[in-house]
């Protein structure tokens, strides 16, 4: 198992207040993408690892029934986008690439159950497994985020 960029205390706060988790992976989002256009793609890569665990963070926060599935599909997109930067700029860490996207499929496996009542989010993960299966043969480009 790899090591986290984030530390646990960090984790935990993230799950707790997943509207400040958004912003943040959000704007991480961003600087990797600046980072990247720019050929800074060890930078970019950091700051894209960082905004898929954030991202994951935000999956395991406790959901408020009175939010829409809405919200929670784009936070699935997202995990998974996010995997797929960390992929593309890692073309050079064959392991990294590999963990981040059998853990990223793993770990929209192990949602499958908690959304068992919204056909709509059960097949946008089956659609997000479906896409970073095909990690390998989809092509690098800076537009996949």
């Amino acid at each position: 198992m790899r090591n986290s960029l984030l530390c646990p205390v960090y984790r935990k706060w993230l799950q707790l207040h997943p509207e400040q988790a958004r912003i943040k992976r959000q704007t991480l989002k961003a600087e990797a993408l600046q980072l990247r256009r720019k050929g800074q793609i060890s930078r970019a890569r950091k700051l894209y690892t960082q905004a898929w665990e954030i991202a994951h963070s935000i999956l395991l926060s406790l959901r408020a029934p009175e939010n829409q599935s809405a919200l929670y599909h784009q936070d699935l997109v997202s995990y998974a986008a996010t995997a797929m930067a960390v992929n593309h700029c890692s073309e050079d860490q064959t392991e990294l690439r590999q963990y981040v996207l059998t853990d990223t499929q793993h770990q929209l496996n192990a949602l499958m159950p908690m959304y068992a009542s919204e056909p709509s989010l059960l097949f946008t993960i089956q659609q997000l497994k479906e896409w970073l299966g095909y990690a390998e043969v989809l092509p690098t480009s800076a537009h996949l985020h």
